[in-house]
């Protein structure tokens, strides 16, 4: 398979877990191609049992297509891993390295990587690594857009971005980090938090990429 068809069935894959309906103008942004291109490769990736068209949702990954983005997240979510724990990568270097060393490493390889790292749950940000030939089930769904109450909460994933990775680094927000949830303002479409003593406001479309965990006390 291809790299630019890997990268298509994670961009489906990806879209379908903030929205109901994928749309070839959705993928096009994401991908930053043309509609028209994104029309041609749905349709080999139809023809090749990846994805199937649906009426209310767009495009489904299809179980084969299903079973390839577990494989390539495991690959890239394995070599986030090593790179961080052993070559010195920082948090803001490795998606970019990944996105690159996914689509060149073979499933050999990855297996002996692996092993090689004492099989690790979780990558450096957070997402879940599934275990060889099984699918992807993220340990972590919540995000920080769907809190409806204040309280208390833990960052525990973060969606792979740099410019993302970028806005964490500006405000002083890491994985793992405690922080209080003051005030949600449907009117500027934003979240008040508290945290290590600063009040941050984070708009909706970034709460959106940030996945929580509610907690008892800071």
């Amino acid at each position: 398979m291809t790299p630019n068809k890997e990268d298509y069935l994670k961009c489906i894959y990806e879209i379908s877990t903030r929205t109901e309906k994928i749309t070839n103008k959705e993928i096009a942004e994401r991908m930053q191609v043309s509609p028209p291109a994104v029309t041609e490769m749905a349709k080999r990736m139809i023809e090749e049992e990846l994805i199937q068209k649906d009426k209310k949702a767009g495009y489904l990954l299809t179980p084969l297509g299903q079973k390839m983005v577990a494989r390539l997240y495991r690959k890239h979510r394995l070599i986030e891993v090593f790179l961080l724990e052993h070559l010195g990568y920082t948090s803001n270097q490795l998606h970019e390295e990944a996105e690159v060393l996914e689509h060149t490493v073979s499933d050999y390889f990855i297996d002996q990587l692996d092993h090689f790292l004492g099989s690790p749950k979780t990558c450096p940000h957070g997402g879940t690594i599934p275990p060889k030939d099984q699918l992807l089930e993220e340990q972590y769904q919540d995000t920080l857009e769907k809190v409806t109450s204040p309280g208390n909460y833990r960052l525990v994933r973060i969606n792979d971005s740099f410019p993302l990775l970028q806005f964490l680094e500006h405000i002083n927000l890491t994985l793992n980090d405690s922080f209080a949830v003051k005030q949600i303002d449907t009117f500027t479409q934003s979240i008040l938090i508290q945290c290590k003593e600063k009040t941050i406001t984070i708009p909706f479309a970034i709460a959106n990429e940030l996945y929580v965990v509610a907690i008892k006390d800071l």
